[in-house]
């Protein structure tokens, strides 16, 4: 008895150990996630007349999501060291700039999935329903081969109306989802300059396999895209390729998968919400730099985000900008 009371002890001081472990790798509670921010920099450009510095920059939760309610006075902007005060003007002005929003929605209406036709064009009009003023959308489809149903358009009726002339009978029995990937991954050219924003996406709505030709491959499918974001909206069935399609979708955030087709509209509702959520998560920041003085210098920038728990490299954005000509 005298053993196992040892061993007892043994095991529950392991235990306790484990647990205050297990606390010390998440340090962050509800209220900490909240308040848990990414900052990632995409240009910094200056206008020396005025002596502007401009910040095209997007901030993203733990989970990357898009976080799309910041203002200016959630900012902490520092210029070598300074913090840059309300006399310099300090704003954020996200609709100042040209943005594009582009998805490209890929639909799998093969043989498979000929029963649940009418659930896909529901759920698919539902996205339409929902899409942004400014948001770009183009509809096509695929079996063996790849058709445009509508290009790109910002006008609503125009995109129901192309998904209403989408067949539901006589589909064919072939699934060329890498081709299709290919196919389409080209259509828009990802840009985030102060100049002008395209921020586009692919959805890939399927519930098999590539089946339709072994000399087109998962790794022609990725090379086609790039670093364009791509979501994949997956129906549960025996013949679902969960592997390969999760790799099309880089990020496990970005594979959804409905386990009946109940499920589907849901689904396209919360990728387009993502969507929403990441193109309204990009800020364009400026203010006027107390810097008069127009020799070349190399300044250091950095903005941060007020009370964020983040603690990583990405907690925060450290740039540089040359203040030449400022002051003239």
């Amino acid at each position: 008895m005298k053993t196992v009371s040892t061993l007892s002890q043994i095991c529950l001081v392991f235990l306790l150990i484990a647990a205050a472990g297990c606390k010390k790798d998440n340090d962050y509670g509800p209220s900490d996630f909240s308040k848990f921010f990414r900052l990632h920099s995409f240009e910094v450009g200056v206008v020396p007349e005025s002596r502007t510095v401009q910040v095209l920059f997007q901030v993203t939760d733990l989970d990357k999501k898009g976080v799309s309610k910041l203002t200016t006075s959630d900012f902490i902007v520092k210029e070598n060291e300074g913090e840059i005060d309300s006399e310099a003007d300090l704003r954020i002005g996200q609709g100042t700039i040209p943005f594009a929003i582009r998805t490209v929605l890929l639909l799998d209406i093969t043989r498979s999935v000929e029963a649940f036709i009418p659930q896909i064009k529901e759920a698919a009009r539902s996205l339409v329903q929902k899409k942004l003023p400014e948001q770009e959308i183009a509809i096509y489809t695929f079996d063996a081969a790849t058709k445009a149903v509508q290009t790109f358009t910002t006008d609503s009726q125009a995109l129901l109306d192309a998904i209403n002339s989408i067949p539901e009978s006589g589909l064919v029995n072939s699934t060329n989802i890498y081709g299709a990937v290919i196919d389409v991954a080209d259509l828009w050219e990802d840009a985030y300059s102060i100049e002008g924003i395209v921020d586009g996406s692919l959805i890939i709505f399927t519930d098999g396999r590539h089946n339709a030709s072994q000399f087109v491959t998962l790794e022609m499918a990725q090379n086609a895209l790039g670093n364009r974001r791509a979501y994949v909206a997956a129906l549960s069935s025996p013949d679902l390729d969960e592997v390969s399609l999760k790799k099309l979708a880089k990020d496990p955030a970005r594979y959804f998968k409905a386990d009946d087709v109940a499920g589907l509209e849901q689904m396209f509702l919360d990728i387009q919400s993502d969507i929403q959520s990441l193109s309204n998560s990009i800020y364009f920041l400026y203010y006027q730099s107390p810097i008069s003085d127009p020799t070349p210098f190399e300044n250091d920038l950095i903005i941060e985000v007020r009370d964020n728990t983040n603690t990583g490299s990405d907690r925060r954005i450290v740039e540089k900008f040359n203040s030449e000509g400022f002051g003239n």
